[in-house]
C-alpha cells in the first residue's frame, strides 16, 4: 500500500473529526446566537451597489480572513468546517485532504477581496482543508472590490466589525 492509499484512508477518519467540529460549532451557534453560516459575498456586495473590480493575480492570503463565499455554498460553517456530509462533499474534501497531506497540492483558490476580508468563489474544500490543518496561508487567485471612505465603513459596519478588524466576531 502507497502513501496516497494510507493517506486517503485516514482522511475517512479525519473529515469525520472536522465535520464533529462542525455540529459543535452549530450548536454552541443556538446558545451565544452568534452566524454559524459563511457570509454571502452576494448579499453584502449587493447592498454595496455596484463596483469596478482589480486583477490581483495570484496571492498568499490569510485563512483566518476568509470569512464568506461568493457562491452561495452552504456545506462548511463559518469557519470552514464541513456541516453537511452528502457523500460527494465528503468524497470531495478527502481527495483534499489526501493531496494536501502527501504534498501534492491543489491550484490557487478564486475569491474576491473585500476590504480585508476575502470570499470564495471556487475552492471551499480547500479552505476547509487548509483550515483544517491549521495552514496560515492559502495561494488564492485575487480579484478586488476596492472600497474608499464611506463605503468601506458601510461593509464594515454591515459585518458588525470595526473598520478593518477582521476577528469573527459574528
Amino acid at each position: 500500500m502507497d502513501v496516497n492509499m494510507l493517506t486517503y484512508i485516514q482522511s475517512e477518519n479525519e473529515f469525520s473529526k472536522a465535520s464533529h467540529r462542525g455540529f459543535w460549532e452549530l450548536v454552541r451557534s443556538l446558545f451565544t446566537r452568534r452566524n454559524a453560516y459563511l457570509l454571502s459575498f452576494n448579499e453584502l456586495v449587493k447592498k454595496l451597489g455596484p463596483r469596478q473590480t482589480h486583477n490581483l493575480g495570484i496571492l498568499d492570503i490569510p485563512v483566518k480572513s476568509i470569512v464568506g463565499s461568493a457562491g452561495g455554498n452552504q456545506h462548511f460553517t463559518r469557519h470552514f468546517l464541513p456541516r453537511m456530509t452528502d457523500g460527494r462533499s465528503k468524497e470531495r474534501w478527502r481527495n483534499i485532504y489526501t493531496l494536501a497531506i502527501t504534498g501534492r497540492g491543489f491550484p490557487p483558490i478564486e475569491v474576491y477581496k473585500v476590504g480585508d476580508v476575502y470570499f470564495v468563489e471556487d475552492g471551499h474544500h480547500r479552505v476547509s482543508v487548509a483550515s483544517y490543518l491549521g495552514w496560515q496561508t492559502l495561494q488564492a487567485h485575487v480579484t478586488e472590490i476596492p472600497l474608499g471612505g464611506a463605503a468601506e465603513a458601510e461593509f464594515y459596519r454591515r459585518l458588525g466589525w470595526r473598520t478593518g478588524n477582521v476577528s469573527l466576531q459574528n
